[in-house]
């Protein structure tokens, strides 16, 4: 046992024995001596009115037993202290009843925190009166939640199956947290974390965070949504939805996952368990024992049946004892157990336990009265100071961030977007796209951010802007195999040594700043002084920045600065480097073919492949396209003879005109294409690059600006004169 448990063990010691002592003498003789000043003195009867002397009686009592708060500070110095502020207040009647109506909250929780006969009585009447609040312990926990349907710029829905308070430590924490959103027509995204830690002023810890993409309708669950008229089923008074389109795609799409098996591992000991609902597993904690410790097995169950319930956990047990799929596999760390649960989490729905009800995020924009939100409106001031405190002293910390996307959606986009109908007329591109298409739909893609740290500072002072910095410190991205042979195997692709990025956003874009919102061009001679600046600009560069900068003032809008680096050295798979240099050859060749449909033959990029003259493997298609064109010609020759022979000779012209065109045009593409587009090359060079990334130390970053319309914040802005602004 070492000196900190031992000092520990005499502390416990020294409570107990304090415990069993008789009825203590000092605060007996506090007691009297207060009410002898009561009755003799005004001023002890003002004292005792503003519940200092009886805060100062509880804490004698409190340090008697062993049980006073802030117990570190001496006891005398805490209640010169504490007397000392009653003095300084006494000395004028409003900082008098300011300290009055402090003081006697400051009692409730000394005896809530001193008393157990307090504690438990409070505890038992919570229980009997709040049948949806769980109180055990110092904890206050809260389940059955009704879902938070995000109804502004995206459409989505988020669950947190459970919150709990702890009062001691200033900690809330949420458990089972679930995020769908519909981020467009073709794409949703799913975010699934199982934990989350807010330490009240000093940190928010977020444990795994797992990240789906889905594309395509096939895919999606919030596809198609319809027009929802709002709950027809709630009551007009009421601000929750029970019947809308979001809490119905949810539940269609967590069906089958309630009737599907799951291989579950029990925290007791069970290896197999039987699937239930997420109501069914919360349903006992509507009636609540009185006895504390009924209420903490309860309290404790339900944790446990929100861990067992979550996808995140499914999913695990799935790669862990999945069967023939993961059996032959060996994981030689978290990261690449990480990249296994993404790809199972794919097939999970993004909600996993809707509820029965939900509320709107608009509806809860006007809980408030019309005249509050008018008068906060006009302190935007105070809106900063609060962001400002939030953000000093709530940095944020992820353990890991984990993305993944379904290959097929992949292969779907590059068919899309750079293949297109080529494909169908150049044998060399579609062999291209089957290379290219047989590495990406057979495997789901992972990319793991792990240990992020992000801090962001909101200003007070409306001339700086807000800033977010992130660092990560390791980046890995993951292939997960589905093809028969080699199904569930993670196979690492890329990885690099760190990142860091920062985002700058204008500080009158919070909300009630947009007396800050710069004047519309329109309106004022900007827009001349801008021209006039690029036609007098100096440079190229400067020509360039003050056109861009017209631009935006033309289509009224601001930036948002965004920076990226990736620390260096990186490392890549040879798979991957295969399927680079396939690509870009793959998009060469399209280039080519677009510009041959045009009419159009670009030169420009034939001095790369330069050095790659000499090589037998670039020369041979430009050979074989002269024999070709000899062997035509000798042909076309033979054929205009005959005609001439049997007296068609304009018919004889036309024909030799016409294949003359044609050998010429293929004769052209290839020599072209064989000319720009070297596999060895390619090959070579996208080498070159990769060996130099293994090698390189240092940063390798992207700077650029994300545009945003002021108009909609213009049309929100409100005329209403500014107190603190």
């Amino acid at each position: 046992m070492d000196s900190h448990d031992h000092y520990r063990s005499d502390a416990d010691d020294r409570v107990k024995a304090r415990r069993n002592t008789p009825t203590p003498f000092r605060p007996a003789l506090a007691i009297l001596g207060a009410l002898v000043l009561v009755l003799n003195l005004k001023w002890a009867f003002r004292w005792l009115l503003s519940g200092c002397a009886t805060e100062t009686i509880l804490l004698l009592f409190g340090d008697h037993y062993g049980t006073r708060p802030f117990s570190f500070i001496p006891l005398w110095t805490f209640l010169a202290t504490f007397n000392l502020l009653y003095a300084i207040s006494a000395t004028s009647w409003l900082l008098y009843w300011w300290f009055t109506a402090l003081c006697y909250p400051t009692i409730a929780l000394t005896c809530l925190l001193q008393f157990d006969f307090t504690a438990n009585f409070v505890r038992k009447s919570l229980r009997k009166a709040l049948r949806e609040l769980h109180f055990t312990k110092d904890r206050i926990a809260l389940f059955n939640l009704p879902a938070l349907e995000i109804d502004q710029d995206v459409d989505g829905l988020m669950v947190v199956r459970g919150i709990t308070i702890s009062l001691s430590s200033l900690t809330i924490v949420a458990h089972g947290v679930e995020l769908g959103l519909k981020l467009a027509d073709d794409i949703e995204l799913a975010m699934h974390v199982d934990e989350l830690t807010i330490s009240l002023f000093r940190r928010i810890n977020v444990g795994d965070v797992y990240c789906v993409v889905k594309g395509g309708k096939p895919e999606m669950m919030f596809a198609d949504l319809g027009d929802s008229e709002g709950s027809e089923a709630a009551d007009d008074d009421s601000i929750f939805e029970v019947d809308t389109a979001l809490l119905r795609a949810a539940t269609a799409g967590s069906e089958g996952f309630k009737d599907r098996p799951r291989l579950r591992q029990s925290l007791t000991g069970v290896s197999w368990m039987k699937d239930s609902t997420a109501r069914e597993g919360l349903d006992f904690v509507r009636t609540l024992s009185p006895d504390d410790q009924q209420a903490e097995r309860q309290y404790l169950t339900t944790l446990k049946e929100i861990q067992r319930g979550s996808a995140i956990y499914q999913s695990r047990e799935q790669v862990i004892h999945g069967g023939k799929k993961y059996e032959d596999l060996k994981f030689d760390n978290d990261k690449d157990m990480r990249a296994a649960i993404c790809a199972e989490l794919h097939s999970f729905p993004p909600i996993v336990h809707p509820p029965q009800r939900s509320i709107r995020v608009s509806t809860l924009q006007h809980l408030s009265p019309p005249s509050v939100r008018r008068f906060l409106h006009r302190l935007p001031f105070l809106l900063r100071l609060l962001l400002a405190t939030l953000s000093y002293f709530h940095p944020i910390i992820f353990q890991s961030v984990n993305a993944t996307g379904s290959g097929k959606w992949l292969t779907a986009l590059l068919q899309q977007h750079v293949f297109k109908h080529y494909v169908s007329t150049n044998g060399d591109l579609r062999r291209l796209a089957k290379r290219v298409s047989a590495w990406l739909a057979d495997a789901h893609f992972c990319l793991e951010l792990n240990e992020i740290e992000s801090v962001g500072r909101v200003p007070v002072n409306t001339a700086y802007d807000i800033v977010a910095n992130l660092k990560f410190s390791d980046i890995v991205a993951y292939r997960t195999a589905l093809q028969q042979q080699l199904d569930g195997k993670v196979t690492e692709v890329v990885r690099l040594g760190g990142a860091d990025a920062s985002v700058v956003v204008p500080c009158f874009l919070i909300p009630h700043h947009e007396h800050l919102l710069p004047p519309k061009p329109a309106e004022t001679d900007e827009l001349d002084l801008q021209r006039e600046e690029v036609e007098k600009a100096d440079g190229v560069p400067k020509t360039i920045q003050a056109q861009q900068k017209l631009k935006k003032l033309e289509k009224d809008e601001t930036s948002m600065k965004l920076s990226v680096h990736a620390s260096l050295p990186a490392t890549f798979s040879p798979e991957l480097l295969q399927f680079i240099a396939a690509l870009v050859k793959a998009t060469k060749i399209v280039e080519v073919e677009k510009q041959m449909d045009e009419g159009v033959i670009d030169d420009g990029p034939a001095s790369p492949a330069s050095p790659a003259v000499t090589d037998d493997e670039s020369i041979k298609p430009v050979s074989r396209t002269d024999s070709g064109l000899r062997t035509n010609f000798k042909s076309l020759a033979k054929n205009l003879q005959q005609g001439l022979r049997d007296g068609g000779t304009g018919q004889a012209f036309r024909e030799f005109a016409s294949d003359i065109k044609r050998t010429t045009t293929g004769g052209m593409k290839k020599a072209v294409i064989g000319g720009i587009v070297n596999d060895r090359w390619i090959a070579k060079m996208v080498g070159k690059v990769a060996a130099r990334l293994e090698r390189a130390q240092g940063d390798l970053g992207y700077s650029g600006e994300v545009p945003i319309a002021l108009e909609p914040y213009r049309e929100r802005a409100e005329t209403a004169t500014k107190l603190l602004p």
